[in-house]
């Protein structure tokens, strides 16, 4: 079985952003991984394309193999976390591919586990151009109220011209189990960039853990209490206190 879609999308880049989409109900925790935020809000992933895209499912014995290719218009702009404002990323706007594939074997349900290679070429207006290769690998296990997220990723910053490659590597893990209507659950991320690179120079480092408490009050009203603890380069840590109330129709 084949699919087709044109249009704006999201780009299929590793779990998050393919399992969630815009949707807060569905995850558990208040917000997304700092590495899957958008790019309206700080995020360094071109989140977001306007192009074409082919899925299917190959036949390989009980393994559930699929596979997603995509052909975009890739990064355009994202806010700096630092002044607030919009910065170009590719005024050029050149073409992305995008390839991945997963397998959900049928003899451990819940399990997905998967990979994607993502490339474009980037035109910023602070240097000339710059190669963008992403690299996403992640293991998912989610069954009868228990969820087990892993992802890590690489993405790979080349100035056209010299020898200069930035390097950001970067991952998440969550662990959450559903009691009742109650669910804890705990996560940690990491994400290193370095001090500069041409397209997040501002990034830099931010690591550290999660803890919250999710409550389904009913069947389309659910709570969520969160404490985040970011250590930062060069700063002082920051803590946060989040409070979520979300609503499914």
């Amino acid at each position: 079985m084949t699919a087709e879609a044109l249009g704006l999308d999201h780009t299929a880049i590793g779990y998050y952003n393919t399992a969630y989409h815009n949707s807060a109900w569905m995850q558990t925790a208040v917000d997304r991984p700092f590495l899957f935020s958008f790019e309206d809000r700080g995020g360094i992933l071109p989140l977001h394309q306007v192009g074409v895209s082919v899925s299917g499912q190959i036949p390989f014995s009980n393994w559930d193999l699929h596979y997603v290719a995509e052909v975009g218009n890739g990064h355009s702009s994202r806010v700096s976390l630092t002044t607030g404002l919009d910065v170009p990323v590719d005024v050029n706007n050149d073409l992305s591919e995008n390839f991945a594939l997963f397998l959900r074997p049928q003899g451990i349900p819940g399990l997905q586990v998967g990979f994607s290679a993502y490339r474009e070429t980037l035109s910023p207006t602070t240097v000339e151009r710059v190669g963008e290769n992403i690299w996403d690998v992640y293991a998912v296990l989610d069954r009868k109220g228990f969820e087990w997220l892993n992802e890590g990723l690489v993405i790979r910053h080349n100035l056209f011209g010299t020898s200069h490659v930035y390097e950001t590597p970067g991952f998440y893990t969550q662990f959450s189990k559903r009691i009742g209507s109650y669910t804890p659950y705990f996560l940690y991320e990491y994400v290193n960039a370095p001090a500069f690179d041409p397209i997040f120079p501002e990034v830099g480092l931010r690591t550290g853990p999660s803890v919250g408490l999710r409550y389904d009050a009913t069947e389309s009203v659910a709570l969520n209490l969160q404490y985040d603890h970011t250590m930062l380069r060069g700063q002082q840590a920051a803590n946060g206190l989040g409070l979520q109330v979300g609503f499914t129709f």
